[in-house]
């Protein structure tokens, strides 16, 4: 037990923690909290606040940066906010919402690349870090997927019971993109539009490139500061 403290106490101050626990409960609790689709979905769009809170924690250290990530955040926190609690359906609503959070989850993905790809030594947080921009990757596209679908609802074809709910970015979205990123593809969602076949192909090409690129990365960046030292 006492061997594993430091490695615990290491890994809840890491930058990446936070975010990463937030991100593990937001994908893997969520959906075993009740049956109704509609409870699922906000209880997801609360979880999905946290998510944007706890970004700032991973966000680069420069102090400019920083307070505009808060701008940012305190942004998407007051958009989210009023879409679960208004459940306003309206499409200029909605694309200001959505244009806002890919924007967001975009810089601190950005953010969290600069530090995962950086010449430091591989430490247990730069891993955290790399989970966390796979992760995010997802909800970016869970996002994309969610504008298509809102500019043409036949651009999918999505069970009915899924379209239930009135948040804005509705599990549906978040399950098809991780079914794609991961290249698991169950099938019970599927795009039926040219646009979004070719951005679910891109999505799914990029997810393997991303996993290559990391590994390679990271064992390097291993091996070359182990004979460095």
């Amino acid at each position: 037990m006492s061997s594993s403290r430091p490695v615990i106490e290491a890994f809840l101050k890491g930058r990446f923690s936070l975010l990463l626990i937030n991100m593990v409960g937001l994908f893997f609790l969520v959906p075993l909290i009740g049956t109704s689709q509609k409870a699922i979905d906000q209880i997801f769009g609360w979880f999905s606040i946290a998510v944007l809170i706890s970004c700032l924690r991973a966000i680069a250290r420069s102090r400019h940066f920083f307070i505009f990530m808060i701008f940012m955040t305190v942004i998407n926190v007051i958009l989210s906010s009023s879409e679960l609690l208004v459940h306003n359906e309206g499409t200029p609503f909605l694309m200001v919402v959505l244009g806002f959070k890919i924007a967001y989850f975009i810089l601190i993905f950005m953010s969290i690349m600069h530090f995962v790809l950086n010449n430091d030594d591989v430490t247990g947080d730069k891993i955290c870090g790399a989970i966390s921009a796979y992760l995010l990757m997802g909800v970016i596209w869970s996002f994309v997927y969610t504008v298509f679908y809102h500019m043409d609802p036949d651009s999918f074809s999505v069970p009915q019971e899924w379209l239930s709910t009135h948040t804005i970015n509705s599990y549906w979205s978040i399950y098809f993109s991780f079914t794609t990123l991961t290249t698991l593809g169950y099938g019970d969602i599927t795009p039926t539009k040219p646009l979004t076949q070719s951005y679910a192909v891109m999505q799914a090409a990029l997810g393997q490139i991303f996993l290559g690129v990391i590994v390679a990365r990271l064992i390097a960046l291993h091996i070359s500061k182990k004979k460095s030292v």
